[in-house]
């Protein structure tokens, strides 16, 4: 399956995107029970990501690099992290990971919170 943070965060502006998204992980966590042992099924969730169409979301490569400066890796993913994601868990080397969620969110975003705090800074 493929998912992505909206589904796992408050995703204001594309609410239903984000509940179908996280039902998505809820369908692949029922599949993983039922089609066991034959299959094995997961998720990854997506987090922000550098593609061609990057610049509608963030805009030029200045908001692309702002952008990126958020994740605590200090990049965006790349369509490689994607596919080394589904490559390892169709591997052997994840043939018991079923059911699972595999974050590929390079750290996750960092809590608003953090930066509004003085003593933070």
């Amino acid at each position: 399956m493929i998912g992505i943070v909206s589904g796992t965060r408050p995703s204001p502006g594309s609410g239903a995107y984000g509940a179908a998204k996280a039902g998505l992980e809820n369908l692949a966590r029922t599949m993983a029970v039922e089609w066991a042992p034959a299959v094995r099924v997961n998720t990854v969730v997506l987090g922000l990501a550098r593609t061609e169409s990057a610049h509608l979301h963030y805009g030029d490569d200045e908001g692309v690099a702002r952008v990126a400066a958020t994740e605590p890796l200090g990049r965006l993913a790349d369509p490689a992290d994607v596919g080394d994601a589904y490559v390892f868990l169709a591997s052997d080397h994840a043939r018991y990971i079923s059911g699972a969620a595999l974050h590929l969110h390079g750290g996750g975003e960092r809590p608003a919170f953090l930066d509004a705090a003085p003593v933070n800074h």
